[in-house]
């Protein structure tokens, strides 16, 4: 069978392991691969596969129908929402993710974030090598506020890294979890709360018809004067316009981000923000944390096809086996 692996920083150890599993494997080397990708563009990339190891990029219903020999995407990370489950559903097409391999990296991330504006080490090294001597009293981690909008298991792993640091940390989620508030050290509001206590307020939730633009101009009047808003979720959690705007006006002080509405991303309103910090979806992108998912996304098809696979990796089982 073919494997086609589209997903960026894919080892040559696990493309290894894919041929060494009998898989016919190749990667992509189209570098425009990504969320926002068009269907045509990602056709002729994966209209032979068998298999796709799948990045961002979206996998349409009229993409799919399209795919007639797809038996299965195993997803290189935990999201699927660019795959349209109904369609995969109806066509028998198989569904997996790498759960348990992202989480901690890109908690550490969101962390990195939070002492960047914590402590401005950037701003004072620079100054130093002005050969300036100009000491800053920065606002620091301690007693402030986190808001985790989500609380699965990424926002679980944040909050273990924030405990530490003694912020306060609050969440909200549709489903309260009170018995895990003591275990990681928070506590759960509603949304009006979260909003205008945060003074950092991390988007934690998968894209669905719910969550897009969650973060709009009216919820970011909510906020507190000065929060600094983080997203590592999806691009479109968050309306990148509305918040380009927050900062240009100092509604929010300053705000990071790892996602884009469209992916490889060189043309987002927020790069015209200075105050705002962005990065190219590298979140979960350590060099142990990628290679993990790489193998973890070869030991899903491999397993997948031996009727073997854990429960907990599998989004929808296909039945295109032949």
């Amino acid at each position: 069978m073919n494997v086609v692996v589209t997903t960026k920083n894919f080892t040559d150890e696990a493309l290894q392991a894919l041929k060494k599993a009998g898989f016919n494997a190749s990667k992509s080397d189209n570098p425009n691969l990504g969320a926002g990708v068009s269907a045509d563009t990602l056709y002729e990339v994966v209209k032979d596969a068998d298999i796709i190891v799948a990045g961002t990029e979206t996998y349409s219903p009229e993409l799919l129908q399209r795919l007639t020999k797809l038996k299965l995407i195993s997803r290189n990370g935990i999201g699927y929402d660019a795959v349209d489950l109904p369609t995969i559903q109806k066509l028998g097409i198989g569904l997996t993710r790498t759960t348990g391999f992202v989480e901690g990296a890109v908690a550490e991330h969101v962390m990195a974030y939070i002492l960047y504006f914590a402590r401005r080490i950037d701003k004072q090294n620079h100054v130093m090598h002005e050969h300036k001597w100009q000491p800053t009293l920065e606002p620091g981690a301690k007693g402030k506020t986190l808001g985790l909008y989500g609380f699965g298991g990424i926002g679980k792993q944040i909050a273990l890294r924030a405990a530490p640091f003694k912020m306060n940390i609050l969440y909200y989620c549709r489903h309260p979890k009170p018995k895990d508030e003591s275990i990681y050290g928070v506590k759960y509001v509603d949304e009006k709360t979260l909003l205008e206590e945060s003074d950092f307020l991390s988007m934690n939730v998968p894209l669905t018809n719910s969550t897009f633009h969650l973060i709009d101009k009216a919820k970011i009047a909510q906020m507190k004067d000065g929060a600094i808003l983080i997203n590592i979720a999806r691009g479109p959690v968050v309306d990148e316009f509305a918040v380009a705007d927050a900062l240009k006006q100092n509604k929010l002080s300053a705000a990071a981000v790892d996602v884009f509405p469209k992916e490889p991303c060189t043309d987002s309103p927020l790069m015209d923000c200075a105050n705002a910090v962005l990065t190219p979806h590298t979140a979960s992108s350590t060099v142990e944390n990628s290679a993990e998912m790489n193998m973890a996304a070869v030991d899903n098809v491999i397993n997948y096809f031996k009727k073997d696979l854990d429960e907990k990796y599998l989004v929808h089982q296909g039945t295109r086996f032949d």
